[in-house]
């Protein structure tokens, strides 16, 4: 009989080796450390050039391999290291021990929030939405005129609730409200109108369904009246743009999503080139995160959306997504939407009506690399793919 020979990543090595029934204990254990030492690589921006040589002097007496980028105009410049996770939370407590406590912090911070799997998000009548093994879909109902996608679909009480049921029935634990478009190009909207679109739909969903409600909106008047009529939680693409918001959010004790976008919907796509997108996308996230629990916020009620489509070229959505995993160091649920949009129409030459394949590409691929939450339009199929991606994470 000839050998059969394969080579199995470092990642499946334990699931490998508990599949392997003649393989004692000892040995498994072995595994798992192993599975433990696998390298793992941590990129740090704004790091002082005197800190820096701290680092690296600390780093090459534990064997870490420490990779230096060119130093801006500041002195300051990215680094890398790539070592075992052990000896990188060694370095950490290295540098904490020698007064290095912002270093240390961020580099084990950013460690435990990769290794992160599993939250419980509590909504403030206290029950609580698990998320990590189970993906969740957020369906998009928009109530308004000018949407990209399906604006001025929904044009009576009766059809929006109609659309609501219809993404309850399909899977839906969440449907997402919103009165204002965020297309590219779009004007605001005057609060008592988002209002007035906004409102009788959150009413009315809360009244006649059993799901949860999500609003679209940067306005904290806006949140607050959607907040007293029953909705369940803010989902604000500007990331606290209102500074009455954080207030809302806390007395209410609402989860919150908070999203990356460069400007506003009017003028975000006039600038889509970054020095590096990742490090902008996770620096302003985790700063918006620090900034809602310094207002009062529950560390546990934050979700984070990189923004897709807000801000981004093409090319950059793509790399978003490629690199999604990275988006896991901040240690919070990850939410992504970006079904039917404009990057998926540019990569498959497709108008919006025939992206439905394309999107649910992207789904799978988000859910895959760590996505917690799934925000769409075509919420049956959505839901179909995201649990057999789940089914074969679980394996």
């Amino acid at each position: 009989m000839e050998p059969n020979a394969r080579v199995i990543e470092m990642s499946e090595l334990r699931h490998a080796v508990r599949r392997m029934a003649d393989v004692d204990e000892p040995q498994a254990l072995a595994a798992d450390r192993l599975f433990s030492k696998v390298r793992r690589a941590i990129r740090m921006e704004g790091v002082e050039p005197d800190l820096a040589a701290l680092v690296k002097r600390e780093a090459d007496a534990l064997g870490v391999a420490v990779l230096d980028g060119t130093p801006s105009s500041t002195g300051s410049a990215a680094r890398i290291i790539v070592s075992d996770d052990e000896t990188l939370r060694r370095l950490a407590s290295i540098l904490e021990a020698l007064g290095v406590r912002p270093l240390a912090l961020a580099i084990r911070n950013a460690l435990a929030g990769y290794l992160r799997g599993d939250f419980s998000i509590p909504w403030a009548d206290g029950e609580r939405l698990a998320l990590g093994r189970e993906t969740r879909v957020m369906g998009i109902l928009n109530c308004t005129p000018d949407s990209f996608s399906d604006g001025g679909k929904y044009g009576t009480p009766a059809a929006v609730l109609d659309a609501a049921a219809r993404m309850t029935e399909g899977g839906a634990e969440i449907v997402d409200v919103g009165g204002e478009s965020t297309r590219p190009g779009a004007q605001p909207v005057p609060e008592d109108e988002e209002i007035r679109r906004v409102l009788p739909v959150v009413e009315a969903i809360k009244r006649e369904l059993s799901v949860r409600v999500s609003v679209d909106t940067c306005k904290a008047g806006v949140a607050r009246r959607a907040l007293e009529a029953g909705a369940d939680m803010i989902n604000d693409v500007s990331a606290f743009s209102d500074p009455g918001m954080i207030p809302v959010l806390r007395d209410h004790r609402a989860p919150v999503v908070v999203m990356h976008m460069r400007g506003t919907p009017r003028t975000m796509q006039l600038d889509t080139e970054y020095v590096d997108l990742m490090a902008s996308v996770t620096g302003y996230l985790r700063r918006a995160a620090e900034k809602a629990v310094n207002g009062g916020i529950s560390d546990d009620k934050i979700l984070v959306d990189p923004g897709l489509g807000f801000g981004k070229s093409a090319a950059g959505n793509l790399q978003i997504l490629r690199e999604l995993p990275s988006l896991r160091s901040l240690g919070r649920p990850i939410l992504i939407g970006a079904s039917r949009k404009s990057f998926i129409g540019a990569a498959m030459n497709l108008p919006v009506s025939e992206r439905l394949e394309g999107s649910l590409a992207v789904a799978a691929l988000a859910v895959w690399q760590g996505a917690h939450v799934v925000r769409a339009h075509d919420v049956g199929a959505t839901v179909r793919v995201v649990r057999m991606i789940d089914a074969i994470r679980a394996v």
